[in-house]
């Protein structure tokens, strides 16, 4: 009888464990998506990066050249390149947020007509 009681107890508390790490997921991916995915009047730019990236590099160095300021986060480094990564559902990188676009990869037309969208000239470097 006892070893019974224990068994219920301690299925309980499995249950319980998994039930509030569930609900701990959703929260996070619900926080992160807040916080990342762009609103569709959103006008900032972001862009979710490594350092060792050849076409990371060729974007940040593009968006120097034409003076547009922007947020760049490293996804290997910092908490919260990682979260805007996950919460954009990257599975590569570059990622850029252009005002409510997203971009995934190193595609010029594609960056080049978000910007042109706010109002941004693009001149890539050479």
């Amino acid at each position: 009888m006892a070893m019974t009681r224990r068994i219920i107890i301690i299925r309980r508390i499995l249950l319980g464990s998994a039930l509030f790490l569930a609900l701990l997921r959703l929260g996070m991916d619900r926080c992160a998506a807040l916080v990342h995915r762009p609103s569709k009047t959103s006008t900032k730019i972001v862009s979710y990066t490594t350092e060792r990236c050849p076409y990371c590099k060729k974007l940040r160095r593009d968006l120097a050249a034409s003076a547009i300021s922007y947020k760049d986060y490293d996804v290997e480094k910092t908490l919260q390149g990682q979260l805007g990564f996950w919460a954009l559902r990257a599975r590569g990188i570059p990622v850029s947020v252009i005002g409510p676009k997203i971009v995934y990869g190193y595609r010029i037309e594609e960056i080049q007509k978000a910007l042109a969208d706010l109002g941004y000239p693009y001149r890539p470097a050479d």
